[in-house]
This record gives structure tokens, C-alpha cells and sequence, in this order.
């Protein structure tokens, strides 16, 4: 029971941690999902939104971590109920935040008086960031090595090949969607300033380059977990809490490359910093397009965009569908089917 109750707090103050990162993640221009322009990136109303938001999320926080403590511990549906209920009410908390930037916006019609542009980098065409295959190899050669004690040791199972293989399934799905990820990220639309076209062109590059190294390192961290999970399957290795905890260490790793990548680098690569003179004086700000974002920034839908994907606003390195494009509703369809495929045929692996 005591682990369960720890469990509870642990999921609590992960919730919170998230909750408290979304905005500080996000670049200055996109307080809460809203687009506004330089001038605005420090106006009272979005400092005042995020101070009020963080207290709240904390505060919300506390509440959440005393409810699981007295929670009844006969009820384990409480670990899951009680995260999901403070996620719901931390979403509540980003959205009001959105709607009032957005309402204060509108209202003081923040952009008036500005000249509206885009800007393009056609050399990320000519010559894109690339994942070099050596990356993999890492995580690859941990798969081999799976699927090799899972060859030794199959003559002694009493499971299906497809049971029994399941973990090298699923790191050759790893390894295969690391390539495929990337290229998506690297081919979907840039997030450039107009008002800096130089400058974030450049910092938009490392930040790819870094992009692609955390894929190819997450690979390599989730493909070690797969491994150590199937050698406590296969009854080389003996369960207990200590091996379960080192089993889903590297996932930790992985976690961190992705902290350290977001301080250091940041969202597009905005905390980078900008060499003097790289940009000439623009007369410009990036155009306002908050009218195709949706659900605090979170959802984008754009039938005159081309692209299928397209950075997220809030958080840091991630990406979403523009849900006006037919294409996109075509991933989310492939999607779905594989999911339950997967629910149906996939339940023999614990």
C-alpha cells in the first residue's frame, strides 16, 4: 500500500510538473497558444495570466497530492483518478489563460499598426537536416542482440513465436519509426521569424540537428527497456522492484536528453543566442494566424496550408496535423486501424 500511495503522489507532482513547464516551454511570442507581436510579449495582461496560471496549477497541485494521500488505498482506481482529474482541471486553468490573451488582443487590437509577413528557408529543401544511419546503429544492434537471447531461448518457452518475439517486434518498430519521424520533423513547415529571418533560419537548424540526435538517442534508450523487459519474460532475469526500476531507467534517460535539448536549444530554437548584425532591421512581424489554431493552441486547421504538419504552439519539441489538410485525415484513419489491431491481436504481451 505504501508503494501505491507513492505511486499516487509521484503521477500528482509529474502532472504539475507538466502543467507548470507548458508556458515557460513555449516562445515568447506564444504566450498560452496566443499569437502577439514583440511589443506584447511582456504586456501586463500575459504576465499577469502567468503568474496567476502558475499559482493556480501549484495550488491545484497541493490539493491533488492531499486527495491521494487520503484517498481510500483499498481503491487502486484512485492512482489513475486522481492525475486524470488534475490534468482536467490544469487544462482548464491553460485555456482561460488562452481565451483572456486572446480576449485582451482583440480588445487593445494589438495589431495595429504592424506590417505582416512570412518568412521561408528554401535551403532546409535543398540541402535539409538529415539523420545520419549511424545514429541507429546504437539501437539497432541492441535489437539484434534481443532477438538473439530471444533465439536461444525460445526452445525452452511456453509461449507462441509471436508472444515470445514481441519485444523484438517492438524494437525493430522503433527503429524503423525513428527515420520516419525525422523525416517528417525535418520536412514539416518551419517555425522562422519574419521580423529575424536570418537569425531564427539558423537557430531552426540546430535545432533540427538536435531533434534528430534526441530521436536516434531515445531509440537506442527505448530499445534497451524492451530489451531488459523481455529477458524478465523470458526468465533470465529475476522480477523484482529493483530490476523493474532499472528496466525502465533508460526511458528516464531519455527523458532527460529531451530536458536538456528544450533549456538549452528551446522551441524552434528560440533560447539560442543571436549573433550581432545577423539580421538587418525588418519592418516586419510574423503574421498573425491565431484564427487557425484551436482548444488553447493545441489544434490547427488550415484548408489554404499545404502542409500536413506543422510545429505546435504550445510545449516544446513537437509537432501536429493541420486538420484541414484530407492527407491528415488519412494518418489519423491509419492510425486508428493499426491501434486496434493492435488491441485485438497484441494482448498476449504483458
Amino acid at each position: 500500500m505504501t508503494l501505491l500511495l507513492v505511486a499516487r503522489v509521484l503521477l500528482v507532482a509529474l502532472v504539475t510538473a507538466v502543467a507548470c513547464a507548458l508556458p515557460v516551454l513555449a516562445r515568447p511570442a506564444l504566450p498560452f497558444g496566443v499569437r502577439v507581436p514583440p511589443a506584447r510579449e511582456d504586456d501586463p495582461v500575459v504576465a499577469g495570466q502567468r503568474r496567476v496560471y502558475a499559482r493556480v496549477v501549484l495550488a491545484l497541485g497541493v490539493l491533488a497530492a492531499v486527495g491521494a494521500v487520503l484517498a481510500p488505498s483499498r481503491h487502486e482506481w484512485w492512482t489513475a483518478a486522481v492525475p486524470l482529474a488534475l490534468l482536467a482541471a490544469d487544462s482548464v486553468a491553460y485555456g482561460t489563460a488562452h481565451a483572456r490573451i486572446r480576449a485582451a488582443k482583440e480588445r487593445g487590437n494589438w495589431y495595429e499598426g504592424t506590417r505582416q509577413g512570412v518568412t521561408a528557408d528554401t535551403s532546409l529543401r535543398t540541402d535539409p537536416v538529415r539523420l545520419p544511419w549511424w545514429w541507429l546503429a546504437p539501437a539497432a544492434a541492441v535489437t539484434v542482440a534481443t532477438a538473439v537471447v530471444g533465439a536461444v531461448r525460445y526452445g525452452d518457452l511456453e509461449s507462441t513465436f509471436t508472444t515470445a518475439f514481441a519485444p523484438v517486434f517492438a524494437q525493430a518498430a522503433v527503429v524503423l519509426l525513428v527515420p520516419l519521424t525525422a523525416a517528417v520533423v525535418t520536412r514539416a513547415r518551419p517555425e522562422l521569424d519574419a521580423a529575424r529571418p536570418a537569425s531564427s533560419a539558423r537557430r531552426y537548424r540546430v535545432y533540427l540537428h538536435g531533434t534528430v540526435a534526441a530521436l536516434a538517442a531515445t531509440a537506442a534508450c527505448v530499445t534497451v527497456t524492451l530489451l531488459l523487459l523481455a529477458l524478465r519474460d523470458w526468465e533470465l532475469w529475476t522480477s523484482s522492484r529493483w530490476t523493474a526500476t532499472l528496466a525502465y531507467a533508460p526511458l528516464a534517460v531519455a527523458a532527460l536528453i529531451w530536458l536538456t535539448l528544450e533549456a538549452k536549444v528551446g522551441q524552434a530554437g528560440h533560447r539560442l543566442p543571436t549573433v550581432p548584425d545577423e539580421d538587418p532591421t525588418s519592418p516586419l512581424v510574423q503574421r498573425d494566424d491565431d484564427r487557425h489554431w484551436h482548444i488553447g493552441g493545441f489544434v490547427y486547421a488550415n484548408r489554404t496550408d499545404p502542409s500536413i504538419f506543422v510545429h505546435q504552439r504550445a510545449g516544446g519539441a513537437s509537432w501536429t496535423m493541420n486538420l484541414g489538410h484530407w492527407a491528415a485525415w488519412v494518418v489519423v484513419g491509419a492510425v486508428g486501424v493499426v491501434v486496434v489491431v493492435a488491441l485485438a491481436f497484441g494482448g498476449g504481451w504483458r
